[in-house]
């Protein structure tokens, strides 16, 4: 018994390794909003994709919104200068009928989540114990940029599914380097909720996602400041 438990101990250890510090650079976020406009071409339809950001006297704030035929999703947050998240809301419409909204609120040792859809007024929460960093939605897209990326590197977070009202492993990985649009740029092998995606980042600051790859879907960048 002892070995086994030596044995997960030194597993355990060499996981924590693989893993870089968590420490966030916002430092390129200013308190001028930067809005990035993208394509977004897939099966269910193509669209637009946007994101914005900027700083507060208080800390940061975001919104994404996205709109392909028949699916319109328009997401917000609010977080500590440190990217701790406070608060988030989303609201999602599928087709004009459906339509579901979430609240989201940070506490230094939990979060509630709570999720209302329409027409059927079902209301689904979830309060959760939270004791380390804990990745919001509404952070999931501009996470890769805040973070110390290099080659090989590999960074593991809590994060909150809004679909089941849990928490669950988001990973990013640092796979190569490549050219995007004239840029140079970081490929990353992200893993979370929505299942697998490719980011091509730049190198350079403010380091903007350039294209981005999931199953069945590709978003590119078009219009930026």
């Amino acid at each position: 018994m002892l070995t086994r438990i030596c044995i997960f101990l030194v597993f355990c250890a060499g996981m924590c390794g693989a893993a870089e510090p968590r420490s966030f650079d916002t430092s390129w976020i200013t308190d001028k909003p930067e809005v990035l406009t993208y394509r977004t071409s897939g099966k269910e339809g193509d669209g637009l994709y946007q994101l914005s950001v900027w700083k507060t006297p208080d800390g940061i704030e975001a919104y994404i919104n996205m709109i392909t035929s028949g699916f319109t999703k328009s997401v917000s947050g609010t977080f500590a200068a440190d990217f701790r998240p406070r608060e988030s809301k989303s609201r999602i419409i599928v087709n004009g009928q459906i339509t579901m909204t979430t609240d989201c609120a940070y506490k230094p040792d939990r979060l509630h989540i709570a999720t209302l859809m329409m027409p059927y007024n079902q209301v689904v929460e979830n309060t959760l114990p939270v004791s380390d960093v804990v990745v919001d939605f509404s952070q999931a897209p501009f996470l890769p940029r805040i973070l110390a990326l290099r080659p090989g590197a590999e960074f593991i977070f809590s994060s909150l599914n809004p679909q089941s009202n849990s928490l669950v492993p988001l990973s990013i990985r640092v796979t190569g380097e490549e050219i995007i649009h004239g840029s140079a740029c970081f490929r990353i092998e992200g893993n979370d909720f929505e299942g697998r995606s490719t980011y091509w980042i730049e190198k350079d600051r403010p380091h903007r996602v350039m294209r981005i790859e999931q199953t069945g879907r590709v978003t590119e960048l078009i219009l930026a400041p």
